[in-house]
């Protein structure tokens, strides 16, 4: 755990959300393929390269009290669970084309792994009342958000014609752990790790 603690406030609430990391080489190549692009669309928020991650369950607004047992049962799913290998592929959109409201990254590799680790974690925390979300498991890093423009045109690509095709370094990793967040509004960086679960 970094600097966060949580034992002195039993019944404050925390927003919570668990994730995958972005390492920081591949933090670097996201950023420098958004600065490429970002004066040229309008979207209302642009991700702090140090946020950039992938959510495997958004948990919301949780007692503090309940942490030490949500860090627990966390633990568990980590038994057994083995390393595999992410990399980088093409951009998307949610909401409308002409008006996303998320314009994100998306990423391949061992996606099986991905899946069956999501899936875990929300069997684990079910126990505790957190509920799983009815859409399908889309994993995603979050560029930016609210697109503001109009669409610059680009033929039949739209936005998409903007984005640079070629990666700027190496574009994969293994991912060995997952974190638990805790968000920090107004802050730069806003998610702060309240806890790391390495794979045994």
């Amino acid at each position: 755990m970094n600097n966060y603690s949580y034992t002195d406030l039993p019944s404050r609430r925390e927003r919570l959300f668990i994730a995958l990391r972005v390492p920081t080489h591949i933090q670097n190549v996201l950023r420098m393929s958004a600065e490429q692009v970002q004066g040229k669309l309008d979207f209302r928020k642009w991700t702090d390269y140090r946020d950039y991650h992938i959510t495997l369950q958004f948990l919301g607004d949780t007692l503090v009290s309940d942490i030490g047992l949500l860090r627990k049962t966390l633990r568990s799913v980590t038994v057994g669970t083995h390393p595999f290998e992410l990399q980088l592929s093409g951009w998307g959109t949610f909401g409308l084309e002409e008006a996303p409201k998320v314009l994100w990254k998306g990423v391949e590799g061992e996606i099986d792994q991905l899946h069956l680790l999501q899936k875990r974690i929300v069997d684990a925390t079910s126990s505790l009342g957190f509920k799983a979300e009815l859409r399908p498991y889309s994993p995603h890093i979050t560029m930016a958000r609210k697109f503001l423009g109009h669409n610059p045109g680009n033929g039949d690509k739209g936005i998409f014609g903007l984005f640079p095709e070629l990666f700027l370094g190496v574009n994969s990793w293994i991912v060995q752990d997952f974190v638990l967040y805790v968000t920090q509004s107004g802050q730069a960086p806003m998610y702060e790790v309240v806890d790391t679960f390495s794979f045994s």
